[in-house]
């Protein structure tokens, strides 16, 4: 080998572990700290309840709360709050829980399995085969079926009648199930679901609206129990309230 080839391998190798170097430097400080999308952002464990919470709320697994609740002997209403998940400070859950004083109810708190509002429909709202309520329920949206591929999968919840609503706000829903409990009759227990989606972004005023609406609609109908609980802890809008809540718990309430 020639001085000239020993001179370019010497050059070639220090440029090799130049590289390797620089590459490890730069992914372990620089990279570090750039700023991803939102969405690809890690965050913390933050499912590690604190001691308030487990000592002041009975905590429920991920099955369904309706088979759990339901009285069969009259009718039972399951309504998901969208983006309602549980805080990490607990003075914001009393807060919402305020919406039902007066009111004959439970509070829980319920492990959710994945953070998607797909999921709690299917994991809460789902007539499965060998209940023994009838086939003849009803499923509320104030939406389009669109919305979240809800026309690939809400004809496998089991419901005989669905209502979709274009961009209807949860006050005019809360109606329309209003309506429908007015009607029904005790001869006919019917399985009624309603998803909301006023609070989706996380906007607690707007939550705050809609659970009151609930209340209001429960103590119209006394007769009826209602199950009310959470889809998942808010995930759209401000990554800064995503990250407010613990990831995988959501408020529970059973009322009547």
């Amino acid at each position: 080998m020639t001085r000239l080839q020993k001179a370019s391998l010497y050059v070639f190798c220090s440029f090799v572990v130049l590289a390797i170097s620089l590459s490890y430097l730069m992914g372990a400080t620089l990279f570090a700290d750039q700023d991803k999308p939102w969405h690809m952002q890690p965050f913390i464990d933050a499912d590690s309840l604190t001691a308030e919470y487990i000592h002041n709320y009975e905590l429920l697994e991920k099955w369904s709360l309706f088979g759990k609740f339901a009285d069969s002997s009259r009718q039972t209403v399951s309504i998901l709050v969208d983006a309602w998940g549980v805080p990490f400070e607990p003075q914001l859950l009393r807060e919402d829980l305020a919406a039902f004083d007066g009111l004959p109810h439970k509070e829980f708190l319920h492990y959710r399995l994945a953070n998607r509002t797909r999921h709690a429909e299917f994991a809460e709202l789902r007539i499965v085969a060998d209940s023994s309520v009838p086939q003849n329920g009803i499923y509320l949206f104030g939406g389009d079926s669109l919305e979240y591929g809800r026309n690939l999968y809400v004809d496998s919840l089991g419901y005989a009648e669905r209502v979709f609503c274009q961009r209807c706000a949860d006050s005019l829903m809360l109606g329309k199930l209003d309506s429908v409990l007015s009607l029904a009759t005790d001869s006919l227990p019917l399985q009624i679901a309603l998803t909301t989606q006023d609070s989706r972004t996380g906007d607690r005023a707007k939550l705050n609206a809609t659970l009151r609406n609930i209340a209001d609609v429960a103590r119209k109908h006394p007769e009826v129990r209602f199950i009310v609980q959470g889809t998942h802890r808010p995930t759209l809008g401000d990554p800064k309230i995503r990250r407010e809540s613990f990831a995988h718990w959501v408020p529970a309430v059973v009322l009547n």
